[in-house]
């Protein structure tokens, strides 16, 4: 093989993700968050709001400490010892490990990276598949870590964690790969397999399996997709808020609708119908509590739009101002801020091929159009829920007022009759 054709290094596979829970707490709500959001938003301070993780979360060595020790008593690895060193979403502190399987473990408390070295020296890229492949996933390791995890947040879900799977590579000098590179671009290399064989079904299958290859700064790499799962854990924690007000605001509806059928039985059952209304009242209160921060929810819905339109990614850069309240600076906490996402390519026949001249979409984009699909539904709930309740005050209002006319008409009857005895008696 001529050396000329060797122009790739240092290919390494990772494994990264989140668990369902965090090691470390949100330092504001997802409530006080949203109460950020500005309708003028000259600043771009919304967008902003969103890619703030080494703010929100802060790490130390005394709150990793704890879990360090389940890992050590645990065995699962031969050497655990938190390190004073920003991880790929900023924070200052991390635990590195060494699992007995020889992979190599990082978990800052929100996120966790496996690597491991498949080769360190130039290679030739026809032989990318000799040299990876379809790679296999670490579980084991994830798992060890998710069962000393697991003694610290005894909630934790089983197999609550997700996986994304990828291979990088640098180059020293992109015009070998008959690339000109301008700025800090990082490319996104679809790979096939073609050893994988999937069956589809009794008669059917599919050769080939394609991966992911990364060509760039490999820290780049890792803290933007680091990021990228981050963000989506993050926006599911929107979603789910926006769950809880559209499960309010079905509580509200239907108790409307028992209301609504209440008021319509006969008059003996006043009582029912009085009880049934008092239980409403609150209901209605609720609804219009809603439907006064709806604005904030539409503007969450545009912002991470945006966000995804621009095929953002996220990349840590070191702090330059610092809070009296944060303590002595820290040359490694860092703060993240947007950038330009991957660029997406294709390996063909040796050769990369069919380069997009746009980036890639995030990978939080799912999310995002879940979380907007949330609010677009919301918004219409919260309409009906309105309608309902307008319709209940009316009911109310004319049973209640059809009670004041009966009320008013036995009150003449009986002052009808009182006059009458009172003349008899005279």
């Amino acid at each position: 093989m001529d050396n000329d054709e060797k122009i790739i290094e240092q290919l390494n596979l990772h494994h990264i993700a989140t668990f369902q829970l965090t090691l470390l707490e949100r330092k504001e709500s997802i409530d006080e968050t949203i109460e950020l959001l500005r309708v003028e938003d000259n600043y771009n301070t919304n967008l902003n709001l969103f890619d703030r993780t080494a703010h929100l979360y802060r790490t130390s060595e005394e709150k990793l400490n704890p879990l360090r020790e389940s890992m050590i008593r645990n065995s699962f690895f031969t050497h655990v010892e938190i390190t004073h060193k920003s991880s790929a979403l900023g924070l200052p502190y991390q635990i590195f490990a060494k699992h007995k399987s020889g992979k190599d473990l990082f978990f800052d408390g929100l996120s966790y990276h496996v690597k491991q070295e498949i080769c360190n020296d130039k290679y030739d890229l026809n032989n990318i598949n000799e040299l990876a492949g379809y790679p296999h996933r670490e579980d084991n390791v994830v798992r060890d870590l998710e069962k000393s995890l697991r003694e610290l947040l005894p909630e934790l879900p089983e197999m609550s964690y997700s996986m994304y799977t990828f291979y990088t590579s640098y180059v020293e000098d992109w015009k070998d790969l008959g690339f000109t590179k301008d700025g800090d671009a990082q490319l996104h290399v679809s790979v096939n397999d073609p050893t994988i064989i999937t069956v589809t079904g009794l008669v059917h299958s599919t050769v080939g399996k394609e991966y992911n290859l990364f060509i760039g700064n490999e820290n780049a790499i890792i803290e933007m997709n680091s990021h990228h799962l981050f963000h989506i854990r993050e926006i599911d924690r929107f979603s789910n808020q926006v769950d809880r007000l559209r499960s309010k605001i079905d509580n509200a509806s239907s108790c409307a609708s028992d209301t609504m059928y209440e008021i319509t039985k006969s008059f003996l059952k006043f009582i029912p119908k009085y009880i049934s209304w008092n239980r409403s009242k609150k209901q209605i209160r609720e609804i219009y509590s809603i439907k006064k921060c709806i604005t904030r929810y539409n503007i969450l819905s545009e912002t991470l739009q945006k966000i995804v339109s621009k095929n953002w990614a996220s990349r840590n850069s070191p702090k330059q101002l610092w809070l009296e309240a944060d303590g002595k600076p820290d040359d490694q906490w860092m703060q993240s801020y947007w950038c330009t996402n991957f660029f997406h390519a294709e390996y063909k026949n040796g050769k990369i091929t069919n380069l997009e001249t746009t980036p890639i979409k995030p990978l939080f984009s799912h999310s995002v159009k879940e979380v907007s699909e949330k609010v677009e539904l919301l918004n219409k709930e919260i309409d009906s829920a309105i309608n309902e309740t307008r319709d209940l005050l009316s009911a109310i209002q004319a049973e209640f007022s059809m009670y004041a006319v009966w009320l008013a008409f036995g009150a003449v009857i009986v002052s009808i009759l009182v006059g009458f005895l009172s003349g008899s008696a005279k």
